[in-house]
Parts: C-alpha cells; sequence; structure tokens
C-alpha cells in the first residue's frame, strides 16, 4: 500500500513538473518573439545588408538576444505553432526553443529539433499533408514549405533524419521518448 501511493505521488510529480517546463518554456519563447519579430521587420525594410555570422547562419542573419543566436521564426499555422529559431542546436537550448539541427534554408535540406512540449513540436504530429509551413529568417526573407511526408522514426536513425532529400524537415519526440516524428517538407513558391 505504501509502495502504491509513493509510486502515484512520483508519477504525479511528474505530472505536474513536466507542465510546469512546459508553461517556462512557453514564456521564454513569448518574451523573445517580438524582439525577433522587430528585428526581422528592421531588416526586410532596410537597404542595408543584415547582420550575419559567420558559419552556416550566414544565410539567415542572426539576432542575439539574452546571449542566444536566433536565426528566425517558424510558423505552422493549422497547429498554432509560431516559435522563434535558434541558430545551433543542443539539449539545453531545446528547452528554450526550437533549434538549427543541420542545414540551411538557402543550401536546402534544413532541419529544426524541438522539444516535444505541447507548445513547442508537440502537435507536430497533428500535421496533415499540404499543410503550409513559413520559416522567416532575421534577414526579413520568407522560405515557404509544403508538408509533404510525416514519418516516425526511430532514435537511432540519424541520417535518415538530415535526409537532404526534403527541404524542411522538422521533428520531436514522441512522448515516450523511444520514436521521433518527423515532419517533411518541400518548397513551394517564390521565397519574398
Amino acid at each position: 500500500m505504501v509502495t502504491g501511493t509513493l509510486l502515484v505521488l512520483c508519477a504525479l510529480s511528474l505530472v505536474i513538473y513536466n507542465a510546469w517546463d512546459d508553461n517556462r518554456a512557453f514564456a521564454a519563447v513569448q518574451s523573445v518573439l517580438p524582439e525577433i519579430e522587430q528585428k526581422i521587420l528592421d531588416n526586410a525594410g532596410s537597404s542595408n545588408e543584415p547582420t550575419t555570422a559567420v558559419g552556416d547562419n550566414g544565410d539567415t542573419g542572426v539576432a542575439v538576444i539574452d546571449g542566444h543566436e536566433y536565426i528566425g521564426v517558424i510558423s505552422i499555422p493549422s497547429i498554432g505553432i509560431k516559435l522563434p529559431v535558434l541558430g545551433s542546436w543542443s539539449y539545453p537550448l531545446l528547452k528554450i526553443s526550437p533549434c538549427r539541427y543541420s542545414g540551411s534554408v538557402s543550401a536546402g535540406g534544413l532541419v529544426l529539433a524541438g522539444h516535444n512540449y505541447t507548445r513547442h513540436f508537440g502537435k507536430l504530429g497533428n500535421c496533415s499533408i499540404g499543410d503550409s509551413v513559413v520559416f522567416t529568417a532575421v534577414n526579413g526573407v520568407r522560405y515557404y514549405y509544403t508538408v509533404s511526408q510525416i514519418s516516425m522514426l526511430n532514435k537511432t536513425e540519424f541520417s535518415e533524419m538530415t535526409n537532404p532529400e526534403w527541404d524542411l524537415t522538422l521533428f520531436t519526440c514522441d512522448y515516450r521518448g523511444r520514436l521521433r516524428i518527423a515532419v517533411r517538407c518541400m518548397a513551394a513558391g517564390e521565397n519574398e
């Protein structure tokens, strides 16, 4: 009886912690999103070249906010996602915002990883083929994509995750952490 009660209390504690962490992460991205959007507007209306970083982020520009380098904003209207994207990834950075895992927008094969928080990439499995995805780079350029495939991958299938056949891949863990939900997108129309 005591063991059962302890297990229930541990499970309840985990649920409460996960809800708190989800809300913390959402508040964090919401606090930087207006600043990134303002930098995007400033760069889009500027005749000067935007500030860029050396390396893979040079095609998007970089906005440094609170010591973190953001490369743009990802928007998936069909599932209510509009989030800033960090320029590099690590497990601690995933707790802040979705991150560029590999690739670039100009060369194609951009791969974005996000935590499965309900208000980060936790809803990726709800995407449908044909949904629109927009990545707006810090330099003001919008890249339009269409969801072409949704798949489940084993967490060890790294080469498949970064398959350059797709112009954009968004991925997150399933809630058990055993599989990766991969939303594959192809470029759609003209970028602006």
